[in-house]
């Protein structure tokens, strides 16, 4: 049986997955944005006797919504914030966010749920450019000015970052 190991940012929490996981899906819904701060999560389902804690279980936060979306749930780590595991809102199954994986789950996004609420700004990946290192190694911006604002201390951007770090 395959063995897939997690933890947090700060390696306070981690995990252990056993099994293979049945679906990876990127969510869009507007809790999953505000709770990750990101365009979407990116999460495998796993079977529910398949996540254990190896380590800092006690650290493990747990927010639970009773307001914009009541019952959606966030677990967390309470020293780094990172998103945890945590069961799905039926309780029979794990939600893993994939970012917390050491290695390949071997599986790949399947789909996007809750289109309707994706960001009006949102750019699939393979429309934009990449890059190897940080952006501000880069030497200049997409549309032609500095790779960072001047005053900024290397935070990344165009006239618009700037204003928001003064």
């Amino acid at each position: 049986m395959k063995t897939l190991n997690g933890s947090c940012l700060c390696g306070s929490v981690a995990f252990k997955v056993t099994g293979e996981p049945f679906i990876f899906l990127y969510c869009h819904c507007r809790s999953c944005q505000k709770s990750s701060g990101s365009v979407h999560v990116a999460n495998l389902g796993f079977p529910l006797d398949s996540v254990s804690w190896t380590r800092g279980d006690d650290l493990i936060g747990r927010f639970v919504d009773a307001k914009d979306n009541p019952g959606f749930t966030r677990c967390f780590c309470r020293n780094c914030g990172a998103a945890l595991p945590k069961l799905s809102r039926n309780q029979k199954f794990w939600v893993v966010p994939s970012g917390l994986l050491d290695s390949d789950p071997k599986m790949r996004p399947q789909g996007n749920i809750f289109w309707a609420e994706h960001a009006p700004w949102y750019v699939p990946v393979e429309q934009i450019p990449t890059f190897e290192g940080p952006y501000v190694e880069q030497g200049a911006a997409p549309n032609g000015g500095p790779a960072t604002h001047p005053g900024n201390s290397g935070v990344t951007g165009g006239p618009a970052i700037g204003k928001l770090n003064r």
